[in-house]
């Protein structure tokens, strides 16, 4: 019976993705994958048929086509699959059609692109919630203590604006790269929905822990409950909570 390995391949770096995903794609005889993450498929599945499709987009039809073939299926996502736009449409057209599935977890890129910019989406004393989606399904965006990640769709600018115009336009904001070594372009909402978004810019990130400054002289604040990370909107995985750092 053929199973089919939902695979996450974290940021884009193929150093980071987890020795399970490394397994799979060296075993792969077909790897459906996001565009983004073709670098990984074509290093780490050296062997493997590679089908591209676009990000974000299901590919069931892709999927359904090689499982006809019988080999070792590996489907790609950009990040994480559970926080992926596609991984819950796929995976329950796969389960309709009798295709077992295999989730192999990897590291979420709405974490780990902020993180290799410098900012750290949740910091104790700056943060008590992020959440991560979709403009379109976002909270108003008025708290500072409250981290948004949300995804630019190729025009950060025109994101920037539309949460500005439901929230506060001055909070702290920053445009990340989907290029580690790119960092953030770093203003207020206002400021960056007024300026060309970087080309390679992936995320708008929102909040306190954007801010160019250091922790506070007094440390941590006591105060402040451990964070909540939740995905906005029809997202895939559901809700993840976690404690603070």
């Amino acid at each position: 019976m053929v199973t089919v390995a939902l695979v996450g391949a974290g940021p884009g770096d193929p150093d980071l993705v987890t020795l399970r995903a490394e397994a799979r794609l060296a075993a792969a005889g077909v790897v459906v994958t996001d565009c983004i993450a073709l670098g990984v498929a074509e290093r780490l599945a050296p062997r493997a048929r590679v089908v591209a499709v676009p990000d974000g987009a299901p590919a069931v039809a892709a999927l359904l086509v090689a499982v006809r073939g019988g080999s070792a299926i590996v489907r790609l996502y950009a990040g994480d699959p559970w926080l992926h736009p596609a991984h819950a449409v796929e995976r329950a057209a796969l389960h309709q059609a009798g295709i077992a599935t295999e989730p192999v977890a990897g590291v979420a890129s709405e974490v780990a692109l902020p993180a290799a910019a410098g900012i750290a989406v949740h910091v104790r004393h700056l943060a008590v919630a992020c959440t991560i989606g979709p403009a379109e399904a976002m909270p108003p965006a008025v708290d500072p203590a409250r981290t948004l990640v949300v995804p630019t769709g190729g025009d950060g600018a025109a994101v920037a604006r539309q949460l500005a115009v439901t929230g506060a336009p001055n909070l702290p904001a920053a445009f990340v790269s989907a290029h580690a070594s790119h960092g953030a372009v770093r203003g207020t909402l206002a400021e960056l929905g007024r300026r060309r978004a970087p080309i390679s810019a992936c995320l708008l990130v929102v909040g306190a822990v954007t801010a160019p400054t250091g922790p506070p002289a007094g440390g941590p604040h006591p105060s402040r409950p451990p964070a909540a990370v939740t995905t906005a909107g029809p997202a895939p995985g559901g809700e993840v909570r976690g404690g603070g750092r």
